[in-house]
């Protein structure tokens, strides 16, 4: 066969099954983030079977997940570069789906303690073998949007611990739906193991940095993405990453836009809006779910955008005084109660603006060399957890500090004075973010290393 049309037909192949490792990949991200919320839902269940009286403990139990997925993200990237994310995967998601049956099957605390712990220490390990894959079989050009909809499919997750999780457990009860989740994610680890392959190489076909060298018409590119042989190495590669002070500037933008995000929708939003404009919880969740929605619209657009206009620092900036912009708008329009026709608009535009956080991971992969995008990704990752866990509490803080004295039913009553001082955080927050994206290093959707020989060359 020409040569030519052995190329052709061997980067079709490349194109083809890249998409087939796609399927249950995803499906491993839905279930990652699928268990940050899922304790909330059940969690008078659990009160009433395991005599649960502090709210304490069931916090202890739900921030396991988070405390662990974060004390993991750089691990997890050490042990995709060196066993590759083949093999981190299928071990992390039987991990999972062990952790799952036994949060299930549990008859104490310890033992959800212990379930909880085992599913997050997989789940940990998921999300940077999957960026390790997409760095393997998809164009630089096309990382951000992988990127983002790999941030679409986990906040569907996110979406699907809400209310349908709750008509599951309603339908069948909480051990059960963990039995279904759990027995789920061990079909899936054999699916993944099946269809995922680390590089392109292992079928024969050319890596995907060779076949942007031919697109683009460059010869001297590094060579292709090579997994380091020994720990020596990839531990040298850690520190040239944490020395990396590109690295950083991605990681507190993020864990700014990110933390605020999960610190409104994940915790304060529902009480804001039931005690501020006396909704029911139901319809105060309605909004909630539409501050998810903007983050899995925006996600896959603000990744497809910055991939075809190749920036990354410029859809960050929008998406950042976006977010700063609906912000402000909920923190000073009457005083921290807007109109409610205004609430929806502004909810999707929260979640709209947080979502260019999905380029984080393109930034820290870019601005890294070849052959470092598990730890580079891992390292930047851990900004996301970071940030939620350091808000969240300061806008409980605030709250207390604020707090007046109101109670029903054993629950304090907050004023919209406590509120507002929370949202004046957040916006501060927000706005430096907003100001550290407009310093993100700029390679133009290339590997730092590639972005130099271009602009040697010009």
């Amino acid at each position: 066969m020409d040569s030519k049309l052995l190329w052709q037909k061997q980067v079709q192949q490349l194109n083809r099954k890249r998409w087939i490792m796609i399927a249950p990949l995803a499906i491993t991200i839905v279930i990652t983030f699928f268990h940050r919320g899922v304790i909330g839902v059940i969690a008078d269940s659990l009160s009433k079977e395991f005599d649960i009286s502090r709210a304490a403990d069931l916090g202890i139990l739900s921030s396991i997940y988070f405390y662990t997925y974060a004390a993991l993200q750089i691990p997890s990237g050490i042990a995709a570069d060196l066993f590759g994310p083949r093999r981190i995967i299928l071990a992390a998601t039987l991990t999972a789906g062990v952790g799952t049956l036994i949060f299930g099957v549990a008859d104490s605390l310890g033992g959800l303690y212990a379930g909880r712990f085992l599913l997050s220490v997989g789940l940990g390990f998921i999300y940077v073998s999957a960026l390790k894959i997409y760095a393997e079989w998809f164009r630089s050009r096309e990382f951000g949007m992988m990127c983002g909809v790999s941030a679409l499919t986990g906040n569907a997750g996110v979406v699907l611990a809400a209310t349908p999780y709750a008509v599951l457990v309603e339908a069948i009860g909480w051990r059960s739906s963990y039995y279904l989740v759990g027995v789920l994610t061990l079909l899936i680890a054999g699916c993944c193991w099946t269809s995922i392959r680390n590089r392109p190489a292992e079928l024969g076909l050319p890596s995907i940095r060779e076949v942007e060298a031919v697109e683009s018409g460059l010869v001297d590119l590094e060579p292709a993405d090579i997994k380091p042989s020994t720990l020596r190495e990839v531990l040298g590669n850690l520190r040239v990453v944490v020395g990396n002070p590109y690295i950083w500037r991605p990681f507190i933008v993020c864990g700014g836009m990110f933390g605020v995000y999960i610190t409104f929708a994940g915790i304060w939003g529902i009480p804001y809006l039931m005690q501020i404009y006396e909704m029911s919880r139901v319809t105060a969740a309605n909004y909630i779910v539409v501050v998810s929605v903007g983050y899995m619209v925006g996600s896959p657009i603000v990744g497809t955008i910055s991939d075809r206009i190749s920036r990354r620092r410029l859809p960050w900036v929008l998406h950042a005084g976006l977010m700063l912009s609906a912000w402000m708008t909920l923190t000073l329009w009457n005083g921290g109660k807007p109109p409610e026709w205004v609430l929806f608009p502004l909810c999707f535009l929260i979640g709209f603006g947080a979502s260019g956080a999905a380029l984080t991971l393109a930034c820290a992969k870019e601005v890294n060399p070849p052959g470092m995008t598990g730890v580079a990704t891992g390292t930047v990752n851990v900004g996301a957890p970071i940030g939620a866990a350091l808000i969240q509490p300061a806008f409980g803080w605030l709250l207390d500090t604020h707090w007046q004295g109101a109670m029903h039913d054993g629950v304090k009553i907050y004023p919209l004075e406590a509120y507002q001082a929370g949202f004046w955080l957040c916006g501060a927050v927000i706005a430096g973010a907003f100001i550290m994206a407009m310093f993100l290093k700029e390679t133009y959707c290339k590997h730092i290393a590639d972005y130099r020989v271009r602009t040697e060359e010009a």
